[in-house]
């Protein structure tokens, strides 16, 4: 038990037995911290740390900024100056910040601006208040507002809220973002400055520690009335309005939260990729086959995506990528992917699925799980999935798992948790297979 420090001697590591701690976690709560948890859970007070942080680190602005399109961010001789609370003459509109960006030294002038409205816990972004501060905005040239919550949207060029108000620029980071986005460049090596790096670091603690700032975890109080409803329906049948919105609100948001998990639990940038208004196509695949697509790529590969099927009358998640390999014929193509599969001792190999796909995208009927297919190589026994009439090399490899939800489905956090947990495991067990083998 270390009693007193011998300067030059004694490990830092050692420090904690000094004041009588059982181990270094207990010293470490004790750090003092940039931004200490309590009464900055606040929304005013998350809102200042967040855009002081913003300021700060270049790296962050550059990333948050460029996001919206504002490219003059990376240019030389800019600078980022943040305000809270301004208000107009009447003292009715306050927008809880004001960010500017400035270009020159000497003499600066305003390249662009807009406002901040931030809400924190349960608290939605309020279309009415909103409104009042388009026109606030328009009165002093300013004609772009960030608004931040908890609320998800597939772009942060998009908005949980949509205006009366034309030819206006509506932007929105959710908190998770802005919390996903400092880990995720801190982790990737792409911070030059040290102290830049402690500040976001730092940040991150204190949205990791803020009882007001969630991630998506409820689909909603109409989730399970709607999933039973749809689920009941026929593939063809139409699904009303009322049933319909509450869905495809809450399956928006949770599939940018799918991507926002995966990116901040693996080394990989996980992205929705989204053409169009995901609304808009979210209702149309429902209506169609009561079954929602969503397309995810990883480190802005193209080679590198896969998808996450979630089908309302089967209550299942499919999650599936394609894969194609051009080494040998069919046989020596399936070796060399069981090979890449089996490397990570995949232990939900049944619930693994491997469809063979020949030219003309033709396939032999039956897929068959991974589990089959590595019992068949052990026994040098022919591959199920391979027919010499289909043709002598298969084009690609379909891989998909198959997860039955069951009542978990109609539960709106209960299919939170089992989505989430059948796109990781895919994205551990399959995509991260493939791309370090490719």
């Amino acid at each position: 038990m270390l009693k007193k420090i011998d300067f030059g001697k004694t490990n830092f590591s050692d420090l904690y037995q000094l004041f009588n701690f059982n181990s270094p976690s207990e010293l470490e709560a004790k750090r003092a911290r940039l931004f200490p948890s309590g009464n900055t859970d606040k929304e005013i007070a998350t809102t200042s740390i967040f855009l002081a942080s913003l300021c700060a680190a270049k790296e962050y602005r550059e990333d948050l900024l460029t996001t919206l399109n504002v490219n003059k961010i990376r240019t030389r001789n800019v600078n980022l100056h943040a305000y809270t609370e301004l208000s107009d003459v009447t003292k009715e509109k306050r927008p809880d910040g004001l960010l500017v960006l400035t270009s020159g030294k000497h003499n600066p002038i305003i390249e662009w601006a807009a406002f901040i409205e931030a809400k924190v816990g349960k608290t939605p972004v309020d279309s009415s208040q909103v409104e009042r501060y388009i026109s606030f905005c328009r009165e002093i040239g300013i004609h772009t507002l960030i608004s931040i919550s908890n609320e998800m949207v597939t772009s942060p060029t998009d908005s949980p809220i949509t205006t009366r108000k034309s030819r206006f620029n509506l932007n929105h980071w959710s908190w998770k973002y802005i919390s996903v986005t400092a880990k995720k460049l801190v982790r990737d090596n792409a911070v030059k400055d040290e102290d830049h790096i402690f500040l976001l670091n730092e940040l991150r603690r204190y949205l990791d520690n803020h009882k007001n700032v969630l991630s998506h975890n409820s689909m909603g109080q109409h989730w399970a009335e709607a999933a039973k409803k749809i689920h009941s329906l026929k593939a063809k049948d139409k699904i009303d309005t009322a049933t319909l919105k509450p869905v495809v609100t809450a399956y928006k948001q949770e599939e940018k939260d799918i991507s926002l998990e995966l990116t901040d639990t693996s080394g990989c940038h996980v992205e929705l990729v989204a053409k169009g208004d995901r609304t808009s196509l979210i209702e149309k695949m429902l209506q169609e086959s009561k079954a929602v697509t969503t397309n995810y790529i990883l480190n802005r590969d193209k080679t590198a995506q896969f998808q996450v099927v979630t089908d309302f009358i089967r209550h299942e998640v499919r999650c599936t990528t394609t894969y194609s390999n051009t080494g040998g014929k069919a046989k020596a193509q399936t070796t060399a992917l069981l090979k890449i599969l089996d490397q990570t001792g995949i232990a939900a190999s049944d619930y693994i699925y491997i469809k063979a796909l020949y030219p003309r995208n033709k396939s032999v009927l039956q897929e068959v799980t991974l589990t089959t297919l590595l019992n068949e190589k052990e026994r040098r026994e022919p591959y199920s999935i391979i027919d010499k009439e289909l043709g002598a090399k298969i084009k690609s490899f379909e891989i998909t798992t198959k997860d039955l939800l069951g009542k978990k489905f109609v539960s709106p956090s209960g299919f939170i948790e089992k989505i989430e947990k059948a796109s990781k495991r895919f994205l551990e067990q399959v995509m991260a297979s493939i791309i370090t083998n490719s």
